[in-house]
């Protein structure tokens, strides 16, 4: 049996009552936005996609938010989330499903849930930060010390940003006068490619880690959607692999990135980097006052303890010379008095003599018969003849 035919205006009709009576009401469907186009009449026009969790396309389809509904929740979004509608990020939008026989399948968004996005986010920030920390990374820059004196620094960023611009003003100007070594290695600090581009700079800066003292990180603040680069995993896990400490001042109080989590120290903004860079200089050159104080008080005090020593002595070395003469002239008396005692004076007073011959004292072995010797009393002197043999 032959199959009608039917035309294609009646079969679109008869889609458009099947999924009139299927969809008589909105339905709320989550999707990744992957083009988002806004036409001069401003409509919005969106290319929504789902993905299986191996990253494979398992639907895609367009949407529309007409004029009249974009002017409220364009500021809306931007308002609950910090963020604008934008190409890459997941939304949960509440869309009218219509079939047009002339323009086929269309999806109206009639409401937009900023909630989700919020806390998909968040999820997926979440999941970056379990993952770090159990691969045992989390901590790792983190645990790293400061020096005590930064003075070369790696510094990504844009060169044009404003944040940058701010960092060096403050470093470079400030009212100590502290010179500071830096070096810059450019990087995409906003859009898709942020987070691969500061990669790439922190794994250039590993390679000379031996040429600084620390890196610092900043951007000078902007939207919640141009900050998600800073919870992108692969960069966050580079961040912790480094071999010095990383300071980030990302510029945001709203919330807190993942590399705000893993850095060795996270600050607000870039002029608070530079500001704490050159308080670590105050610092130590403060230190450095107080030691040459105490120094220079040690010297005076030593000074002034050895100069009351020579002053003491002083005083005391005409009693000490006066004790030490009195005491060598007692000495010399004493010995006067032995010598007086051991003069041959005073033997040859008790009786005895002394016998000389040419001078020299002699005994009975020394002279013969004839010579001629000469016997020294205490009180006078004679010669005499030898003549017998002794």
């Amino acid at each position: 049996m032959e199959q009608p035919i039917v035309g294609l205006y009646e079969l679109n009709t008869a889609i458009a009552d099947c999924i009139d009576a299927q969809f008589a009401r909105s339905v709320w469907v989550s999707a990744e936005i992957v083009g988002l186009t806004e036409n001069r009449t401003g409509h919005c026009y969106l290319e929504l996609m789902e993905k299986d969790e191996a990253g494979t396309i398992r639907a895609k389809a367009k949407a529309t938010i007409w004029a009249s509904l974009y002017r409220q929740i364009k500021p809306y979004f931007l308002q609950e989330t910090g963020m604008p509608l934008a190409v890459g990020m997941t939304v949960a939008l509440c869309v009218e499903v219509t079939f047009h026989p002339n323009y086929g399948l269309s999806f109206n968004v009639k409401d937009i849930n900023p909630a989700f996005t919020l806390g998909n986010r968040m999820m997926q920030r979440n999941k970056v930060i379990r993952q770090l920390q159990d691969e045992g990374v989390f901590t790792m820059n983190h645990d790293l010390p400061l020096p005590l004196l930064p003075r070369r620094i790696a510094v990504v960023s844009a060169q044009t940003a404003a944040g940058y611009g701010d960092f060096m003003n403050e470093l470079t100007r400030n009212e100590w006068g502290f010179s500071f070594q830096v070096t810059l290695f450019p990087a995409l600090v906003q859009g898709e490619a942020a987070a691969a581009s500061m990669l790439a700079a922190l794994q250039s800066i590993a390679m000379r880690a031996d040429e600084f003292d620390v890196v610092v990180l900043i951007r000078g603040g902007g939207s919640v959607a141009d900050l998600a680069c800073f919870d992108d995993y692969d960069l966050s896990y580079m961040i912790t692999q480094m071999p010095l400490p990383v300071i980030a001042g990302i510029g945001h109080d709203r919330d807190v990135s993942v590399a705000d989590m893993v850095v060795a120290l996270s600050l607000k903004t870039p002029t608070a980097v530079a500001q704490f860079l050159v308080q670590k200089s105050v610092q130590q050159y403060q230190l450095l006052l107080s030691l040459q104080e105490r120094f220079y008080q040690g010297v005076k005090q030593l000074l002034q303890r050895q100069q009351t020593r020579i002053d003491r002595i002083a005083a005391l070395l005409p009693l000490c010379a006066l004790r030490c003469i009195e005491q060598k002239q007692h000495r010399l008396e004493m010995l006067s008095r032995s010598l007086q005692l051991l003069s041959p004076y005073n033997v040859l007073k008790k009786g005895y003599t002394m016998t000389l011959k040419n001078g020299v004292v002699v005994s009975a072995e020394n002279v013969q018969k004839g010579d001629v010797i000469t016997t020294v009393f205490y009180n006078g002197q004679l010669n005499s003849i030898i003549t017998d043999e002794i």
